[in-house]
């Protein structure tokens, strides 16, 4: 049963879409759904759900985002997570023991975040939630300002990617394409990066995407569609 509609995304929340909105469901958590047509919903869902059995069921994916970020060490590990998102990856690097600090811009995508993490919490997942960090920021601003007090070994980046993406995911990726508008910070988000992250930098890409800002990464770790750019500073 819908209980209430928090929040028009219309431009007042510096959405660039007027066909989004926030609504909550006393039983489901939050959502972000789309008028239409064609019309769409989404939320952040860690234990359940689609995005829930993706996070569950990772597999390889998991593994080689634990290498990617140097977890296979035993090291304990802080990642900044600088494009948060749907937090997925921020989740499973917390469940796999690091301490994940996520940096968000958007205020929509914050919402459906800390209902997420709110339900995963009471689902029985605390100890991951309470490893998760969220801050409201613009990411480049927030690493250049705090520098090495950022105290990140980990720098972690998933841009957004325009090109194909398998069904669930495009539909996804078109919500937030419509929500947050063009991206174009990513090559300067890389370059600040670099000059914080104590040991490295990861970068997620398609398997097609050229390597950001065009530097060439130290190694990479790839997958079926996606891969892992690695860039060490340490």
């Amino acid at each position: 049963m819908v209980t209430a509609i928090i929040r028009h995304c219309d431009k007042t929340s510096q959405t660039p879409d007027p066909q989004l909105y926030l609504e909550y469901c006393q039983q489901s958590g939050l959502w972000l759904r789309q008028k239409g047509p064609p019309a769409m919903s989404m939320q952040v869902d860690f234990v359940s759900g689609r995005q829930g059995y993706r996070v569950a069921r990772a597999g390889q994916q998991r593994e080689r985002l634990a290498r990617a970020c140097g977890l296979q060490t035993g090291k304990p590990r802080h990642i900044v997570d600088a494009t948060a998102g749907l937090g997925r990856d921020a989740f499973m690097l917390a469940s796999l023991g690091a301490c994940v600090t996520l940096i968000e811009r958007s205020e929509v995508v914050r919402e459906l975040l800390i209902d997420g993490l709110q339900r995963a919490m009471a689902a029985g997942h605390a100890e991951t939630v309470a490893r998760m960090a969220l801050i409201g920021d613009d990411s480049r601003e927030w690493l250049i300002a705090k520098g090495p007090e950022a105290g990140a070994d980990v720098v972690y980046l998933d841009p957004m990617y325009a090109g194909r993406r398998r069904a669930a995911a495009g539909k996804e990726l078109a919500m937030l394409q419509s929500l947050l508008g063009e991206q174009n910070d990513a090559d300067a988000l890389l370059t600040a990066a670099l000059e914080v992250a104590r040991e490295r930098v990861v970068v997620k890409r398609h398997q097609q995407a050229e390597p950001l800002g065009g530097i060439r990464p130290s190694y990479q770790l790839s997958g079926r569609s996606t891969r892992f750019d690695i860039y060490r500073v340490a």
